[in-house]
């Protein structure tokens, strides 16, 4: 880990837009929860088709996001040291969180809900406060100077990985189901996002991102995606049985949910180690604004939703439009504020 992963810097920003993505596609009739859900909506197949997608999505994005995030926690601490570590996560983490919580989030309900009250929420600023939980439980866990026997990667601990992520989801999702969630928090989701927040530790700590192989990547592409016929005869015409419960789609829903987040981060891991390991300056860019976009995104996400509901353009159509006008508009008003940010000396962004 001491050498640059340019890579990781490219998929953190891949990552950003596929938030971007999934968040628009919500606003237009996609399954999955969001600020404001535009009167242009899809139905039928395309309403089908669209909330698959975002279910493939929910598997793995979020779980990625903390495996990367954890990826470099392990060198920052020990370089750093504690109270330094703890510092900068202030500046970094701590400080946009809040101000998204009690500014950008009333202003944008107001936006969108006039007579709304003064409403604080953490919106998709859920993931820097659990992130925050997780880094504080690390640094307290690094102190009982627990030894992890070495892991190799390969098919077996794999599929022990994915297994084991499954079944405990499905056991969790038997109290709280997907589409409950508190302050945005979903608990019901949170078994992948630990499994891969710790794996991404252990990843940086026994440089198991050496042992990558593309090959193996292919099969559990395969894999994961002749589950998703599984999963979905499975349902039985009962979609709702997805979100949890004691039942057999649930199960099925879960070990797919598992097997796809494995499948799809190992690929993505994957192909950018073997082709995307290179300097590239305008990427490069971008990826350091991927955060400030993931932070103010929903801005523009909600207005180019109401702006493009009156084209007369079909929602199928809509959904990629606007994805791409929301991820070229959030990357520029964040490299603008990153470079606000830098005048005034304000080095943590």
């Amino acid at each position: 880990m001491k050498t640059r992963l340019f890579y990781i810097d490219y998929i953190r920003l891949f990552l950003c837009c596929v938030v971007i993505f999934h968040h628009t596609a919500i606003g237009f009739g996609a399954s999955g929860g969001w600020y404001y859900y535009s009167p242009t909506r899809l139905e039928g197949l395309s309403q089908l088709l669209y909330s698959i997608l975002m279910g493939i999505d929910q598997s793995y994005f979020m779980s990625l996001f903390f495996f990367v995030s954890a990826l470099f926690t392990p060198q920052s601490l020990e370089r750093k040291g504690v109270t330094g570590f703890l510092r900068d996560r202030f500046f970094r983490l701590v400080v946009p969180m809040l101000l998204y919580i009690f500014v950008l989030n009333p202003i944008l309900i107001w936006y969108i809900y006039p007579s709304a009250g003064y409403e604080c929420q953490l919106g998709p600023l859920w993931f820097v406060f659990s992130l925050l939980f997780f880094e504080l439980s690390y640094i307290l866990i690094r102190k009982a100077h627990l030894t992890i026997p070495p892991i190799r990667v390969n098919t077996r601990s794999m599929s022990i990985f994915a297994l084991s992520t499954g079944l405990l989801a499905f056991t969790l999702r038997i109290f709280t189901r997907t589409n409950e969630s508190f302050m945005g928090i979903t608990l019901a989701n949170f078994i992948l996002y630990i499994a891969m927040y710790a794996m991404g530790i252990i990843a940086a700590r026994q440089n198991l991102l050496d042992s990558l192989s593309l090959r193996r990547s292919s099969k559990w592409l395969l894999f994961a995606a002749l589950w998703i016929f599984i999963m979905l005869a499975s349902t039985n015409d009962n979609i709702e049985n997805t979100s949890g419960g004691f039942n057999i789609t649930s199960l099925a829903y879960s070990l797919w949910e598992a097997v796809s987040c494995v499948a799809i981060s190992y690929s993505l891991l994957t192909v950018g180690k073997r082709f995307l390991n290179v300097s590239h300056p305008l990427f490069e860019s971008l990826a350091a604004d991927s955060f400030i976009a993931f932070v103010i995104h929903p801005f523009p996400v909600v207005w180019l939703t109401m702006v493009m509901e009156d084209t007369h353009i079909c929602p199928e159509l809509l959904i990629p439009i606007t994805s791409i006008l929301a991820i070229v508009l959030s990357l520029t008003i964040a490299h603008t504020i990153r470079c606000l940010c830098h005048r005034m000396n304000y080095k943590w962004v």
